[in-house]
Protein backbone atom coordinates (compact mmCIF):
# COMPACT_ATOMS: atom_id res chain seq x y z
CA UNK A 1 0.00 0.00 0.00
CA UNK A 2 1.93 3.41 -0.93
CA UNK A 3 0.93 6.54 0.43
CA UNK A 4 1.01 9.88 -1.05
CA UNK A 5 3.30 13.06 0.36
CA UNK A 6 1.76 16.78 -0.18
CA UNK A 7 3.66 17.31 -3.18
CA UNK A 8 2.43 14.43 -4.69
CA UNK A 9 5.34 11.86 -4.96
CA UNK A 10 4.55 8.27 -3.83
CA UNK A 11 6.01 6.81 -0.83
CA UNK A 12 6.22 3.22 -0.72
CA UNK A 13 5.22 1.08 2.69
CA UNK A 14 7.94 0.20 4.33
CA UNK A 15 7.22 -3.84 5.53
CA UNK A 16 7.41 -3.77 9.46
CA UNK A 17 10.75 -4.46 11.56
CA UNK A 18 10.51 -7.09 13.78
CA UNK A 19 13.33 -7.93 16.00
CA UNK A 20 14.96 -10.92 17.77
CA UNK A 21 14.73 -11.03 21.53
CA UNK A 22 18.21 -10.76 21.63
CA UNK A 23 18.36 -7.98 19.47
CA UNK A 24 15.21 -6.32 21.71
CA UNK A 25 17.39 -6.31 24.84
CA UNK A 26 20.24 -5.17 24.06
CA UNK A 27 18.49 -2.08 22.23
CA UNK A 28 16.15 -1.86 25.29
CA UNK A 29 19.14 -2.72 27.86
CA UNK A 30 17.24 -5.14 29.88
CA UNK A 31 18.42 -9.11 30.42
CA UNK A 32 16.00 -11.91 28.85
CA UNK A 33 15.51 -12.71 32.83
CA UNK A 34 13.55 -9.03 32.88
CA UNK A 35 12.06 -9.51 29.72
CA UNK A 36 10.15 -12.96 30.00
CA UNK A 37 9.21 -11.90 33.50
CA UNK A 38 7.68 -8.99 32.21
CA UNK A 39 6.01 -11.04 29.20
CA UNK A 40 4.78 -13.78 32.21
CA UNK A 41 3.01 -10.65 33.71
CA UNK A 42 1.52 -9.87 30.30
CA UNK A 43 3.51 -6.43 30.45
CA UNK A 44 5.17 -6.77 26.65
CA UNK A 45 4.77 -9.92 24.31
CA UNK A 46 6.23 -10.53 20.92
CA UNK A 47 4.25 -9.83 17.76
CA UNK A 48 4.73 -13.15 16.11
CA UNK A 49 6.42 -16.33 16.42
CA UNK A 50 8.68 -18.09 13.55
CA UNK A 51 10.00 -21.49 13.78
CA UNK A 52 13.66 -21.86 13.35
CA UNK A 53 14.85 -25.02 12.89
CA UNK A 54 12.77 -26.69 14.53
CA UNK A 55 12.44 -23.99 17.21
CA UNK A 56 9.18 -21.61 17.84
CA UNK A 57 11.45 -17.98 17.98
CA UNK A 58 9.52 -15.03 19.44
CA UNK A 59 9.94 -11.91 17.25
CA UNK A 60 9.26 -8.27 18.28
CA UNK A 61 7.89 -4.82 16.79
CA UNK A 62 9.25 -1.53 17.36
CA UNK A 63 6.63 -0.28 19.39
CA UNK A 64 7.22 -3.37 21.90
CA UNK A 65 10.89 -1.93 22.04
CA UNK A 66 9.53 1.50 23.11
CA UNK A 67 6.85 -0.42 25.54
CA UNK A 68 9.71 -1.76 27.36
CA UNK A 69 11.50 1.18 27.24
CA UNK A 70 9.02 2.59 29.23
CA UNK A 71 8.71 -0.50 31.30
CA UNK A 72 12.44 0.24 32.09
CA UNK A 73 11.93 3.95 33.14
CA UNK A 74 8.97 2.93 35.34
CA UNK A 75 10.30 0.43 37.07
CA UNK A 76 14.12 1.68 37.55
CA UNK A 77 13.98 5.51 37.74
CA UNK A 78 10.41 6.07 39.32
CA UNK A 79 10.03 2.90 41.71
CA UNK A 80 7.08 1.65 40.50
CA UNK A 81 6.68 -1.33 41.04
CA UNK A 82 5.04 -4.23 38.49
CA UNK A 83 1.48 -4.18 39.78
CA UNK A 84 1.72 -0.32 39.49
CA UNK A 85 2.92 -0.77 35.91
CA UNK A 86 0.32 -2.97 34.64
CA UNK A 87 -2.15 0.05 35.91
CA UNK A 88 -0.01 2.50 33.91
CA UNK A 89 0.59 0.59 30.53
CA UNK A 90 -3.81 -0.49 30.96
CA UNK A 91 -4.25 3.85 31.17
CA UNK A 92 -2.48 4.52 28.18
CA UNK A 93 -3.53 1.54 26.27
CA UNK A 94 -7.45 2.92 27.06
CA UNK A 95 -5.76 6.37 25.95
CA UNK A 96 -4.02 5.03 22.67
CA UNK A 97 -6.72 3.01 21.67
Amino acid sequence: MARRRASGRKIEARPPTFLSRTALCRLARVSEWQLRLWEEEELIGPARMVELDGNREPLYSRRALERIRLIRTLAEDLEVNLPGIEVILNLLDRFAG
